[in-house]
Formats: structure tokens, sequence, C-alpha cells
């Protein structure tokens, strides 16, 4: 490993974008396999999460604890750490149809003036593939994250006197195409 580069205090926001497995971009019809590019740029625009104020990332392991003998006799405990899961959570004040499709489980995304009925849906998830892009406080793009996931809504906010603040995740899948960057 060389050595490290890229030495900076960072005060990060994120962009993030999310286009659901099915939908049509570009020609370009999203699944597992098949992703858009970025070019033209509102490839990814007219999909963006609006307004994500905090976005933290959590991993999960499994952990399998094997005996290891020592050379000065007896044995010593030594962890074995697997990635179980990536979850990346963040929270917004602004909802869209996406949202308001999972926090209803309704069949598909609603349209104003066209009822559906609440509930239809039993997945509270929608797969598909996030772009979160990390700037810095200039609005420059320094890392870049394009992975395969599943969002939920897991929390759509109170109703009352206070703005909404929706909290949604994304869980990272494995995908062959994920992939992160370093821009700047």
């Amino acid at each position: 490993m060389s050595a490290p580069t890229t030495i900076r205090r960072e005060l990060l926001n994120a962009r993030v974008y999310f286009i659901p497995d099915g939908e049509t971009v570009d020609a370009v019809a999203v699944d597992f396999e098949t992703w858009p590019d970025n070019d033209p740029v509102t490839n990814w625009t007219d999909f963006m999460l609006q307004d994500t104020e905090t976005l933290k990332s959590e991993k999960t392991y499994d952990t399998e604890t094997f005996k290891v003998p020592k050379d000065s006799g007896g044995y010593t405990d030594d962890d074995e750490n697997t990635l179980k899961k990536v979850l990346y959570t963040g929270t917004t004040a602004k909802t869209s149809s996406l949202f308001k499709k999972l926090e209803h489980a309704l069949a598909t995304v609603p349209i104003v003036g066209t009822a559906q009925a609440p509930h239809a849906d039993n997945d509270d998830f929608v797969e598909g593939v996030a772009l979160i892009e990390f700037q810095n406080k200039t609005g420059t793009v320094t890392e870049r994250l394009q992975v395969w996931c599943k969002l939920r809504l897991a929390d759509p906010g109170e109703v009352g006197p206070a703005t909404r603040k929706l909290t949604y995740t994304l869980e990272r899948r494995d995908s062959g195409n994920n992939t992160y960057l370093l821009v700047a």
C-alpha cells in the first residue's frame, strides 16, 4: 500500500440520486445489470432525493472468533469480520412521489388526481441504482459513489406545526457495477 494522499479537512455535503429499477433513462432500461451514464447530466438530476441534509454510512459485520495457538503457549482469540451490510441513512425536509409510494405502500408512484389503494404493495422498499456525490464547502464534487441498493422510507416524519423531516435508507446490494471514484 502506498503512502496516504488527499489529506485534508472535510466539510462535506451530499447530493443523492436514485433511479428505480425498470425506469427508462436516456433510452436505457435501468436494471441490476444496466445503468445510465452521466451524459446528459439530467440522467441523474431528474431523480435527485432533494435537499438531503444529513447522510450517514453504517457498516454491519458478521464476526467469527477462532482460537489460534500462540508462540509462547496457550491460545489467543482471532476475530475474522465479514462485511454483512452497508446502510446509508439520509434526512430531508422534502418529500417526493417515490417517498409517498413507500409511505403508503402504493402499487405505483402516485399521480395527482388518481386514486390508489393504500397498502397494496407488500414490499417496503424500491430497488434501483443510487449515485451519491460528496461535495466540499465550495460545491466541488470530491467523491462519487454509485451502488445498486434498496431505498426504504425509515420515518415519514410527523404531522404538526414544524416542517416534516423524512428519514430514508439506502441499503447497498452487491453488484459488479458498484463503483467509488475519488474525484478531487
